[in-house]
């Protein structure tokens, strides 16, 4: 029986390369299985989708939490960690326009992760405040820029980014963090 962690990495393979477009047939042929049981694994492409969004977040939450509970890390440290710990999987424009017209229930899915797993995030950001190594700024403000940041990342023009995903994340969390003014 073919495990739940390749059967979403295999799909995720197959929706970065492909977007919403790739067929079940496709995804059981690559797995080297049947469309039979991969239905028996999910119910719907859509739920195909909801549950790789959610082993997704999955990943992200367990590099949060490892970066959340580091005592050896700086609250500045453990932000500019928490900021990055997105596995690598890019994210194409066209694939996040496709999601949400022929899956919403999945993209409801992926926005409300996207919007609502600041948790740890604003603890280490109130823990900075705290000790006086970031200056009073509302948190959700702050989640905003980020995420309208990173957004604009993701829908760019791919051919004319130069730098990696992460490359391009690091300097907004660095942007956020530090300001542009030199010290």
């Amino acid at each position: 029986m073919i495990e739940q962690p390749q059967l979403f990495t295999e799909a995720m393979n197959l929706y970065g390369d492909r977007g919403v477009k790739f067929t079940m047939d496709e995804l059981a042929s690559r797995l080297c299985i049947s469309k039979k049981t991969l239905y028996e694994m999910v119910r719907s492409k859509e739920d195909l989708f909801i549950q790789v969004i959610d082993f997704y977040f999955r990943g992200v939450a367990d590099l949060q939490n490892t970066i959340h509970t580091d005592r050896n890390l700086s609250a500045i440290d453990k932000l500019k960690k928490l900021l990055c710990a997105t596995p690598d999987f890019v994210i194409r424009k066209v694939h996040l326009h496709e999601l949400k017209m022929s899956y919403p229930n999945a993209f409801k899915v992926l926005d409300d992760k996207l919007r609502l797993g600041w948790d740890k995030t604003f603890s280490v950001l109130d823990q900075a405040k705290a000790e006086g190594s970031v200056r009073e700024i509302d948190n959700h403000l702050f989640s905003k820029i980020y995420a309208s940041a990173i957004e604009e990342v993701i829908l760019s023009n791919e051919n004319e980014i130069l730098l990696t995903f992460r490359q391009q994340q690091e300097q907004i969390v660095d942007l956020l963090l530090f300001g542009i003014c030199k010290n």
